[in-house]
Formats: structure tokens, C-alpha cells, sequence
């Protein structure tokens, strides 16, 4: 994992400038109406011990804190993110539902069995070892517990060239298929039980992206330079192709811990 590019990016700055293409508290597509989905899908309620892998700036976490009442941690390699989002919980009246801790998904900090349910927003995409991850948090998941996750995915071929141009823009490690995934899952101990194929939705919703990063040039060219917005125009321009080309795409997994 490159820890220096993903703190570049995902910086306090880097990450306000995200949050505000993607949605208020995300640095993910979807935002509360996938975590929703992941919620209803996952079966979490008032009483479910959740951990949210990659939880950025605690959009997720904070809503189901919110809207379930129910117990939350969030996990997140970046310190920046980590302390916003507990800046966030504490302002809402939050933190005796939800916290949040800066740590190496491969390696959580957190004892065996700790965690009824497990969900994730396109937060693998960065780590490197997916194995490791996968195994992890078969180790930290209680038996029958639930998995539910989003992430970027590879649904096309790539060159090697574009491969290397679409993990730049995502300051990703590697991106999965939706195969790869299957099979780690089964190795660890999971059965899928759903498994879906989101990337026509994260195709418009990169659209829309795009659009609301046209409307904030001059706002973004006046607070920082016009080469910062011209270096997320080009970098967004490459995820945007590798959508409408079909070769990037996304998926939603749910599995249970057997």
C-alpha cells in the first residue's frame, strides 16, 4: 500500500475537495442510499456490532449510527480522515455510538470475533493484499456474521498502460474482479449469498460527477490554482472513460461467515 499517495490525496484538503464532487461525508459513490442497501442487506439492527473497513471521513458509519442507533466502529489508514470523522461524530451528538480508529486493514487492531457484521464503500480498490484483508476479517467477524461491501471493480481488459492510468486516478493498489473476489471469499470461509453488478449506476453517478466538477472551476481555481482543477479534471476524465468504455465498473457482494 502506498501510504504517502493515499495521505497526498486523501489529505484534509484532498478529501473536502472529494467529498464535495461525490456527497456530504463520502468519499465513495452512493453515499447514504448505499449504505441503506448495505444495511437492509446485511440485517443490521439496533443491536449488531458493526465495523466499517476504509470508513474515510465516516459517512457510513455515522449514518447508521444515526438512523439504526446501533454500534460502530470505523477503521481507516488515513490519520486525517480519522480525526474528521471523530470531529463529526462528536459535533452530532454521535460518539457514544460510534468511533473511530486509524489502522492497517490487513492487520486490524480489533480481537477475534468482535464484529456481528462487516461493510466496506469502495475502499478495497487501495488495499494491496486483498487476501490478507479478506482473511482478517474472517478472523475479526463473529461465526454467521455478515460481509457486505462495495468496491470499484475491473470488468473489462485492460492494456497495461490503462491499468496504471485508472490505479493513478483511484490512488488504487490494484482493482479486483468481481471472480477474484468470489474466490477469496470462498478461501476465507464466506458464501456469497448476493452479488451484484452496480457499474451502469456508478457510470451515471460518475456523470453527474463530472458535471458538479465543471461547476466548481472557478471555485477551485480561485481557493487553490487553475493547475489543481486541471489535474482533477484530467485525473477524473480517466475513471470517466474507463466507465463509458466498460472497463471499470463496480459490484455490490453480500456474504456470511460459514
Amino acid at each position: 500500500m502506498n501510504i504517502d499517495a493515499l495521505n497526498r490525496n486523501y489529505s484534509k484538503i484532498g478529501s473536502g475537495l472529494i467529498e464535495k464532487m461525490y456527497s456530504e461525508d463520502f468519499l465513495s459513490l452512493g453515499g447514504r442510499a448505499s449504505t441503506d442497501i448495505l444495511a437492509r442487506e446485511a440485517a443490521i439492527t439496533q443491536d449488531s456490532r458493526v465495523l466499517d473497513v476504509g470508513c474515510g471521513l465516516g459517512g457510513g458509519s455515522l449514518h447508521l449510527a444515526n438512523t439504526i442507533h446501533c454500534h460502530v466502529m470505523g477503521l481507516d489508514i488515513v490519520q486525517s480522515n480519522v480525526d474528521e470523522a471523530t470531529v463529526r461524530a462528536k459535533s452530532r451528538a454521535l460518539d457514544h455510538l460510534v468511533s473511530f480508529h486509524q489502522g492497517d486493514a490487513t492487520a486490524m487492531p480489533f480481537a477475534d470475533g468482535t464484529f456481528d457484521i462487516i461493510i466496506s464503500q469502495d475502499a478495497w480498490c487501495h488495499v494491496p493484499d486483498k487476501d490478507r484483508l479478506v482473511a482478517d476479517c474472517a478472523r475479526v467477524i463473529a461465526p454467521g456474521g455478515t460481509l457486505a461491501f462495495t468496491d470499484w471493480l475491473q470488468i473489462g481488459e485492460m492494456t497495461a498502460a490503462e491499468s496504471a492510468a485508472v490505479d493513478g486516478a483511484l490512488v488504487a493498489a490494484n482493482i479486483a474482479t468481481p471472480d477474484s473476489y468470489g474466490g477469496l471469499l470462498g478461501k476465507h470461509g464466506f458464501t456469497i449469498s448476493q452479488q451484484y453488478d452496480t457499474s451502469a449506476d456508478y457510470q451515471e453517478q460518475y456523470r453527474a460527477i463530472m458535471v458538479r466538477l465543471e461547476s466548481m472551476k472557478d471555485d477551485i481555481s480561485e481557493t487553490y490554482s487553475p493547475r489543481v482543477y486541471g489535474v482533477m479534471q484530467d485525473t477524473n476524465a480517466i475513471i470517466q472513460r474507463a466507465f463509458e468504455e466498460k472497463k471499470l465498473g463496480g459490484g455490490r457482494i453480500i456474504a456470511r461467515k460459514t
